[in-house]
Protein backbone atom coordinates (compact mmCIF):
# COMPACT_ATOMS: atom_id res chain seq x y z
CA UNK A 1 0.00 0.00 0.00
CA UNK A 2 1.49 3.79 -0.54
CA UNK A 3 1.94 5.38 2.10
CA UNK A 4 0.70 8.62 0.82
CA UNK A 5 -2.99 6.71 1.12
CA UNK A 6 -2.67 6.34 4.64
CA UNK A 7 -3.85 10.14 4.90
CA UNK A 8 -6.85 9.70 3.36
CA UNK A 9 -7.94 6.19 4.61
CA UNK A 10 -10.81 7.66 6.21
CA UNK A 11 -11.35 11.07 4.55
CA UNK A 12 -15.04 11.91 3.56
CA UNK A 13 -16.32 14.36 0.67
CA UNK A 14 -16.33 17.47 3.09
CA UNK A 15 -12.56 16.44 4.06
CA UNK A 16 -11.26 16.18 0.28
CA UNK A 17 -13.00 19.46 -0.35
CA UNK A 18 -11.15 21.14 2.30
CA UNK A 19 -7.82 19.70 1.14
CA UNK A 20 -6.06 22.10 -0.26
CA UNK A 21 -4.21 19.83 -2.28
CA UNK A 22 -7.15 18.02 -3.97
CA UNK A 23 -8.67 21.72 -4.61
CA UNK A 24 -5.69 22.28 -6.38
CA UNK A 25 -5.03 19.27 -8.43
CA UNK A 26 -8.21 19.31 -9.77
CA UNK A 27 -8.96 23.01 -10.38
CA UNK A 28 -5.29 23.53 -11.55
CA UNK A 29 -5.44 19.92 -13.93
CA UNK A 30 -2.21 19.04 -12.98
CA UNK A 31 -1.51 16.11 -14.80
CA UNK A 32 1.03 14.45 -11.73
CA UNK A 33 -1.67 15.26 -9.25
CA UNK A 34 -4.18 13.84 -11.48
CA UNK A 35 -2.35 10.29 -11.60
CA UNK A 36 -2.31 10.43 -7.69
CA UNK A 37 -6.00 10.47 -7.20
CA UNK A 38 -6.77 8.32 -10.10
CA UNK A 39 -4.65 5.74 -7.96
CA UNK A 40 -5.96 6.56 -4.73
CA UNK A 41 -9.60 6.05 -6.30
CA UNK A 42 -8.67 2.72 -7.86
CA UNK A 43 -7.45 1.65 -4.63
CA UNK A 44 -10.41 2.09 -2.83
CA UNK A 45 -13.99 2.91 -4.33
CA UNK A 46 -14.92 4.19 -1.70
CA UNK A 47 -12.55 6.78 -1.82
CA UNK A 48 -13.42 7.42 -5.71
CA UNK A 49 -17.19 7.98 -4.91
CA UNK A 50 -16.59 10.91 -1.73
CA UNK A 51 -13.84 12.28 -4.23
CA UNK A 52 -16.08 12.35 -7.32
CA UNK A 53 -19.10 14.26 -4.38
CA UNK A 54 -16.60 16.79 -3.54
CA UNK A 55 -15.26 17.24 -7.18
CA UNK A 56 -19.26 17.81 -8.06
CA UNK A 57 -19.25 20.23 -5.22
CA UNK A 58 -16.05 22.26 -6.77
CA UNK A 59 -18.02 22.63 -10.43
CA UNK A 60 -21.18 24.05 -8.77
CA UNK A 61 -19.08 26.44 -7.24
CA UNK A 62 -17.59 27.52 -10.34
CA UNK A 63 -20.94 27.76 -12.00
CA UNK A 64 -22.37 30.14 -8.72
CA UNK A 65 -22.70 33.31 -9.89
CA UNK A 66 -20.17 36.18 -8.27
CA UNK A 67 -21.83 37.13 -5.16
CA UNK A 68 -20.60 39.72 -2.25
CA UNK A 69 -17.33 38.98 -0.83
CA UNK A 70 -18.89 39.45 2.48
CA UNK A 71 -20.61 36.04 2.38
CA UNK A 72 -19.45 33.40 5.31
CA UNK A 73 -18.45 30.26 4.99
CA UNK A 74 -21.92 28.87 6.22
CA UNK A 75 -23.77 31.10 3.81
CA UNK A 76 -21.70 29.34 0.85
CA UNK A 77 -21.88 26.00 2.11
CA UNK A 78 -25.62 26.75 2.38
CA UNK A 79 -25.75 27.99 -1.27
CA UNK A 80 -23.68 24.83 -1.94
CA UNK A 81 -26.27 22.99 -0.39
CA UNK A 82 -29.44 24.20 -2.07
CA UNK A 83 -27.07 24.08 -5.83
CA UNK A 84 -26.68 20.16 -5.38
CA UNK A 85 -30.59 19.00 -5.59
CA UNK A 86 -30.88 21.37 -8.51
CA UNK A 87 -27.85 19.78 -10.22
CA UNK A 88 -28.72 16.20 -9.18
CA UNK A 89 -32.32 16.87 -10.90
CA UNK A 90 -30.87 17.97 -14.45
CA UNK A 91 -28.42 15.41 -14.11
CA UNK A 92 -31.18 13.06 -14.19
CA UNK A 93 -33.34 14.87 -16.91
CA UNK A 94 -30.19 14.16 -19.14
CA UNK A 95 -30.05 10.58 -18.04
CA UNK A 96 -34.05 10.33 -18.67
CA UNK A 97 -33.54 12.06 -22.12
CA UNK A 98 -30.90 9.67 -23.28
CA UNK A 99 -32.61 6.21 -22.34
CA UNK A 100 -35.82 7.91 -24.05
CA UNK A 101 -33.48 8.49 -27.29
CA UNK A 102 -31.72 5.01 -27.01
CA UNK A 103 -35.07 3.44 -26.82
CA UNK A 104 -36.43 5.58 -29.21
CA UNK A 105 -33.91 4.22 -31.98
CA UNK A 106 -34.84 0.52 -31.09
CA UNK A 107 -38.22 1.00 -31.31
CA UNK A 108 -37.79 2.51 -34.65
CA UNK A 109 -35.15 -0.21 -35.81
CA UNK A 110 -37.81 -3.26 -34.51
CA UNK A 111 -40.95 -0.92 -36.33
CA UNK A 112 -38.34 -0.81 -39.27
CA UNK A 113 -37.48 -4.67 -38.97
CA UNK A 114 -41.10 -5.79 -38.56
CA UNK A 115 -41.84 -3.91 -42.03
CA UNK A 116 -38.68 -5.79 -43.86
CA UNK A 117 -40.05 -8.88 -42.92
CA UNK A 118 -43.70 -8.71 -43.76
CA UNK A 119 -42.47 -6.76 -47.15
CA UNK A 120 -40.34 -10.68 -47.68
CA UNK A 121 -43.51 -12.59 -46.71
CA UNK A 122 -45.49 -11.00 -49.49
CA UNK A 123 -43.38 -12.94 -51.67
CA UNK A 124 -44.25 -16.18 -50.63
CA UNK A 125 -46.83 -18.33 -50.34
CA UNK A 126 -50.63 -17.79 -49.11
CA UNK A 127 -52.81 -20.54 -47.93
CA UNK A 128 -56.01 -20.42 -46.76
CA UNK A 129 -57.66 -23.30 -44.90
CA UNK A 130 -61.40 -23.93 -43.65
CA UNK A 131 -61.87 -25.97 -40.57
CA UNK A 132 -64.68 -27.99 -41.10
CA UNK A 133 -68.70 -26.59 -40.38
CA UNK A 134 -66.58 -23.42 -41.37
CA UNK A 135 -67.21 -21.24 -44.59
CA UNK A 136 -65.15 -18.08 -45.75
CA UNK A 137 -64.62 -15.49 -48.50
CA UNK A 138 -61.14 -15.02 -50.10
CA UNK A 139 -60.46 -11.96 -51.84
CA UNK A 140 -57.10 -12.54 -54.41
CA UNK A 141 -54.79 -9.54 -55.40
CA UNK A 142 -56.87 -9.03 -58.69
CA UNK A 143 -59.93 -8.87 -56.84
CA UNK A 144 -61.06 -12.09 -57.55
CA UNK A 145 -63.24 -13.40 -54.84
CA UNK A 146 -63.77 -16.90 -53.70
CA UNK A 147 -65.77 -18.46 -51.44
CA UNK A 148 -64.73 -21.46 -49.75
CA UNK A 149 -67.04 -24.19 -48.20
CA UNK A 150 -66.13 -26.41 -45.08
CA UNK A 151 -62.49 -28.07 -45.40
CA UNK A 152 -61.03 -26.87 -48.10
CA UNK A 153 -58.27 -25.01 -49.16
CA UNK A 154 -56.65 -22.41 -51.32
CA UNK A 155 -53.23 -21.54 -51.88
CA UNK A 156 -51.45 -18.76 -54.55
CA UNK A 157 -48.23 -17.30 -54.64
CA UNK A 158 -48.58 -13.48 -54.16
CA UNK A 159 -46.07 -11.92 -56.08
CA UNK A 160 -47.89 -12.64 -59.26
CA UNK A 161 -45.62 -11.55 -62.23
CA UNK A 162 -47.53 -9.36 -64.91
CA UNK A 163 -46.25 -11.48 -68.03
CA UNK A 164 -47.37 -14.42 -66.64
CA UNK A 165 -51.37 -16.41 -65.76
CA UNK A 166 -52.66 -16.12 -62.03
CA UNK A 167 -52.44 -19.00 -61.00
CA UNK A 168 -54.17 -20.59 -57.40
CA UNK A 169 -54.51 -24.45 -56.26
CA UNK A 170 -57.07 -25.53 -54.90
CA UNK A 171 -58.53 -28.46 -52.27
CA UNK A 172 -61.98 -28.83 -51.29
CA UNK A 173 -65.22 -27.07 -52.65
CA UNK A 174 -65.41 -23.53 -53.60
CA UNK A 175 -67.40 -21.14 -55.65
CA UNK A 176 -65.42 -18.60 -57.65
CA UNK A 177 -65.76 -15.17 -59.01
CA UNK A 178 -62.71 -14.48 -61.24
CA UNK A 179 -62.30 -10.98 -62.06
CA UNK A 180 -62.04 -10.08 -66.07
CA UNK A 181 -58.37 -8.36 -67.08
CA UNK A 182 -58.73 -8.31 -70.62
CA UNK A 183 -58.90 -5.82 -72.61
CA UNK A 184 -61.20 -5.49 -75.82
CA UNK A 185 -59.66 -7.23 -79.23
CA UNK A 186 -56.32 -8.18 -76.86
CA UNK A 187 -55.64 -10.95 -74.70
CA UNK A 188 -52.36 -11.55 -72.90
CA UNK A 189 -51.12 -14.55 -71.32
CA UNK A 190 -51.46 -12.43 -67.92
CA UNK A 191 -55.02 -12.28 -67.96
CA UNK A 192 -55.87 -15.71 -68.27
CA UNK A 193 -56.46 -17.04 -65.02
CA UNK A 194 -55.72 -20.99 -64.13
CA UNK A 195 -57.06 -23.26 -61.14
CA UNK A 196 -55.06 -26.03 -60.31
CA UNK A 197 -56.82 -28.76 -58.87
CA UNK A 198 -56.25 -32.81 -58.59
CA UNK A 199 -54.92 -33.70 -61.64
CA UNK A 200 -56.48 -30.81 -63.80
CA UNK A 201 -56.09 -26.99 -64.46
CA UNK A 202 -58.78 -25.02 -64.75
CA UNK A 203 -58.03 -21.89 -67.25
CA UNK A 204 -60.75 -19.50 -67.34
CA UNK A 205 -61.20 -15.34 -68.25
CA UNK A 206 -63.90 -13.80 -66.01
CA UNK A 207 -65.77 -16.38 -65.27
CA UNK A 208 -67.92 -18.03 -62.03
CA UNK A 209 -68.03 -21.70 -61.95
CA UNK A 210 -68.45 -23.96 -58.47
CA UNK A 211 -65.36 -26.47 -57.61
CA UNK A 212 -65.53 -29.70 -55.65
CA UNK A 213 -63.22 -32.00 -55.36
CA UNK A 214 -64.07 -34.61 -53.08
CA UNK A 215 -63.26 -38.33 -52.61
CA UNK A 216 -61.51 -38.66 -55.97
CA UNK A 217 -64.13 -37.04 -58.21
CA UNK A 218 -63.86 -33.32 -59.44
CA UNK A 219 -67.30 -31.89 -60.39
CA UNK A 220 -67.00 -28.27 -62.16
CA UNK A 221 -69.69 -26.46 -62.67
CA UNK A 222 -69.88 -22.91 -64.95
CA UNK A 223 -72.56 -20.49 -64.25
CA UNK A 224 -71.03 -17.95 -66.55
CA UNK A 225 -68.25 -17.06 -68.90
CA UNK A 226 -66.12 -20.34 -70.03
CA UNK A 227 -63.76 -22.66 -68.45
CA UNK A 228 -60.77 -24.65 -70.70
CA UNK A 229 -60.17 -27.99 -68.53
CA UNK A 230 -56.95 -29.67 -69.21
CA UNK A 231 -55.81 -32.58 -67.20
CA UNK A 232 -53.47 -35.98 -67.90
CA UNK A 233 -54.15 -38.69 -69.94
CA UNK A 234 -55.14 -35.99 -72.43
CA UNK A 235 -58.14 -33.97 -71.18
CA UNK A 236 -58.85 -31.34 -72.91
CA UNK A 237 -62.65 -30.03 -72.96
CA UNK A 238 -64.14 -26.62 -73.09
CA UNK A 239 -67.07 -26.19 -70.83
CA UNK A 240 -69.64 -24.10 -70.94
CA UNK A 241 -72.80 -22.03 -68.94
CA UNK A 242 -75.16 -24.79 -67.70
CA UNK A 243 -72.93 -27.93 -67.61
CA UNK A 244 -71.17 -29.22 -65.20
CA UNK A 245 -67.57 -31.46 -65.69
CA UNK A 246 -67.27 -34.47 -64.03
CA UNK A 247 -63.73 -36.33 -63.46
CA UNK A 248 -63.15 -39.82 -61.63
CA UNK A 249 -59.09 -39.80 -60.79
CA UNK A 250 -59.77 -43.29 -60.06
CA UNK A 251 -60.66 -44.24 -63.39
CA UNK A 252 -59.33 -41.11 -65.52
CA UNK A 253 -63.18 -40.80 -66.89
CA UNK A 254 -64.28 -37.46 -67.85
CA UNK A 255 -67.44 -36.35 -69.10
CA UNK A 256 -70.03 -33.34 -69.56
CA UNK A 257 -73.51 -33.27 -68.40
CA UNK A 258 -76.25 -30.30 -68.34
CA UNK A 259 -76.69 -28.83 -65.23
CA UNK A 260 -80.33 -28.71 -64.46
CA UNK A 261 -80.39 -27.38 -60.50
CA UNK A 262 -77.93 -24.45 -60.52
CA UNK A 263 -79.15 -23.36 -57.33
CA UNK A 264 -78.80 -26.89 -56.05
CA UNK A 265 -74.93 -26.57 -57.07
CA UNK A 266 -74.76 -23.37 -55.33
CA UNK A 267 -76.93 -23.51 -52.13
CA UNK A 268 -74.01 -23.98 -49.74
CA UNK A 269 -72.80 -20.36 -50.61
CA UNK A 270 -75.99 -19.11 -49.02
CA UNK A 271 -75.63 -21.27 -45.88
CA UNK A 272 -78.25 -24.30 -47.18
CA UNK A 273 -78.24 -27.72 -48.00
CA UNK A 274 -80.23 -28.67 -51.43
CA UNK A 275 -81.69 -32.00 -50.93
CA UNK A 276 -83.89 -32.06 -53.77
CA UNK A 277 -83.29 -35.67 -54.98
CA UNK A 278 -80.85 -36.42 -52.91
CA UNK A 279 -80.13 -39.74 -51.27
CA UNK A 280 -79.39 -40.78 -47.60
CA UNK A 281 -75.39 -41.39 -49.32
CA UNK A 282 -75.25 -38.07 -50.26
CA UNK A 283 -76.26 -36.19 -47.04
CA UNK A 284 -73.63 -38.55 -45.31
CA UNK A 285 -71.12 -37.60 -47.65
CA UNK A 286 -71.63 -33.69 -46.62
CA UNK A 287 -71.59 -34.83 -42.73
CA UNK A 288 -68.33 -36.48 -43.26
CA UNK A 289 -66.50 -34.39 -46.06
CA UNK A 290 -67.98 -30.84 -44.50
CA UNK A 291 -68.40 -31.88 -40.94
CA UNK A 292 -65.74 -34.16 -39.82
CA UNK A 293 -67.91 -36.75 -38.61
CA UNK A 294 -67.85 -40.41 -39.20
CA UNK A 295 -71.09 -41.53 -39.93
CA UNK A 296 -72.54 -45.30 -39.69
CA UNK A 297 -75.85 -46.27 -41.42
CA UNK A 298 -76.27 -49.87 -39.68
CA UNK A 299 -79.13 -50.65 -42.20
CA UNK A 300 -77.52 -50.12 -45.69
CA UNK A 301 -80.59 -50.42 -47.66
CA UNK A 302 -81.25 -46.78 -45.84
CA UNK A 303 -78.76 -45.33 -47.80
CA UNK A 304 -80.83 -45.23 -50.94
CA UNK A 305 -83.79 -43.60 -49.62
CA UNK A 306 -84.67 -40.00 -51.61
CA UNK A 307 -84.92 -36.40 -49.55
CA UNK A 308 -86.49 -33.12 -50.96
CA UNK A 309 -86.48 -29.96 -49.74
CA UNK A 310 -83.52 -27.77 -48.55
CA UNK A 311 -82.12 -27.55 -44.99
CA UNK A 312 -80.62 -24.73 -43.72
CA UNK A 313 -77.52 -24.87 -42.42
CA UNK A 314 -76.94 -23.73 -39.07
CA UNK A 315 -75.60 -26.40 -37.28
CA UNK A 316 -75.37 -30.36 -37.86
CA UNK A 317 -78.35 -30.22 -35.74
CA UNK A 318 -80.84 -29.28 -38.22
CA UNK A 319 -79.30 -31.71 -40.67
CA UNK A 320 -80.51 -34.67 -38.31
CA UNK A 321 -82.93 -33.60 -37.02
CA UNK A 322 -84.67 -34.05 -40.76
CA UNK A 323 -83.26 -37.26 -41.43
CA UNK A 324 -84.74 -38.65 -38.06
CA UNK A 325 -88.11 -36.95 -38.20
CA UNK A 326 -87.82 -37.87 -42.59
CA UNK A 327 -87.30 -41.55 -41.94
CA UNK A 328 -88.19 -42.63 -38.76
CA UNK A 329 -84.67 -43.63 -37.63
CA UNK A 330 -82.87 -43.22 -34.22
CA UNK A 331 -79.48 -41.06 -33.92
CA UNK A 332 -76.77 -41.59 -31.47
CA UNK A 333 -74.00 -39.12 -32.19
CA UNK A 334 -70.90 -39.59 -29.99
CA UNK A 335 -67.59 -37.27 -29.96
CA UNK A 336 -67.26 -37.07 -33.91
CA UNK A 337 -69.45 -40.47 -34.84
CA UNK A 338 -73.15 -40.44 -36.02
CA UNK A 339 -75.03 -43.39 -35.62
CA UNK A 340 -77.93 -44.24 -37.63
CA UNK A 341 -80.38 -47.01 -36.88
CA UNK A 342 -83.96 -48.29 -37.89
CA UNK A 343 -86.10 -47.11 -34.92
Amino acid sequence: MDPQFLKYKNYKAADFFDDEDFVHSKLGQIENDKDFWKRLGAHDRELAVQMDIAELWMTLIKQQPVTNRGFTTDQRWENIQHAIPSYSRKQNQQLLIRKIVKWTARAAAIIIFIFIVYDISQFGTKSTNTTYGERTEVLLPDASLINLNSNSKLSYVRNWKTDKPREVWFEGEGMFEVKHTAIKNRLRENDLFVVHVGELSLTVLGTKFNVKDRRGRIEVTLFEGSVKIYGKNGVDRLLKPGETFIYDEQSKANEIVPNTNPSKVSSWTRGELNIEHSNLAHIVSVLEDNYGYQVIVEDPSLLNKRFTGIIPLKGIDDVLFVIKHTMNVDIVVKNKQIIIKPN
